[in-house]
């Protein structure tokens, strides 16, 4: 009696366990999934790259014909990296500002509050705004001007990286004689370190374009 339940025993554990022709299936088809998948997030990459050129392209159409229609200099804001996760580097809005003995301020609306012309954007896809250093490059970016400008927002004070345009439709700030650069890319974010998570034969994959001073047009130029 004790023999067949044993024989039993054992029959019920080959049951219940895989075989290992079912192991490699199962392997197998998780593999074709993973690789299946690859395009996916690779796409979603791609679209947020894209999104995030088309995001600061319009910013900066935007903050022209404002200054040109209104007479008034508009800038275009970027908090620094610092100011938190959820703007910090990848925020971009729009101000009214002014010159006030060589320093930019936003201009305020009849409560006291600096004239935000927009809700605050962001970059999609974990994409950041970068200096030279970031991306390896000796070229220094929009992030890397030292000057900022001093915003507030829901009562919290955040300092931005900035570009002007004049009423005339000219980019006024950074001062002229140097280009205007601005980099991103996605990054792993830690803290205040930005680590850039896209790569392509082993090097890091970032956008870099220069803003016209006249026009406000971009154009990609080689990393």
């Amino acid at each position: 009696m004790q023999l067949v339940e044993n024989k039993q025993d054992r029959r019920n554990v080959r049951a219940r366990a895989f075989s290992l022709i079912e192991l490699l299936v199962v392997m197998a088809i998780i593999s074709i999934l993973l690789v299946a998948a690859i395009p996916i997030f690779s796409n979603s990459s791609n679209s947020a790259r894209q999104a995030s050129r088309e995001i600061v392209k319009a910013h900066l159409q935007q903050a022209r014909a404002h200054a040109i229609a209104s007479g008034t200099a508009t800038a275009i804001a970027i908090p620094v990296l610092n100011s938190g996760e959820a703007l910090g580097a990848r925020g971009i809005s729009l101000f009214e500002v002014e010159n006030q003995a060589g320093n930019y301020i936003p201009l305020k609306d009849s409560a006291g509050e600096d004239v935000l012309l927009q809700r605050w954007d962001k970059l999609p896809g974990n994409f950041h705004f970068l200096s030279g250093s970031q991306i390896s490059s000796a070229r220094k970016t929009i992030v890397d001007e030292p000057q900022t400008l001093a915003t507030n927002y829901k009562s919290q004070s955040l300092d931005c990286h900035f570009i002007v345009f004049a009423p005339n439709g000219q980019i006024v700030r950074p001062a002229s004689g140097t280009p205007i650069l601005i980099a991103l890319a996605q990054t792993a974010r830690q803290g205040n370190n930005l680590t850039l998570t896209q790569k392509s034969a082993g090097k890091p994959v970032f956008d870099i374009f220069q803003v016209n001073r006249l026009t406000g047009r971009t154009r990609f130029i080689d990393p």
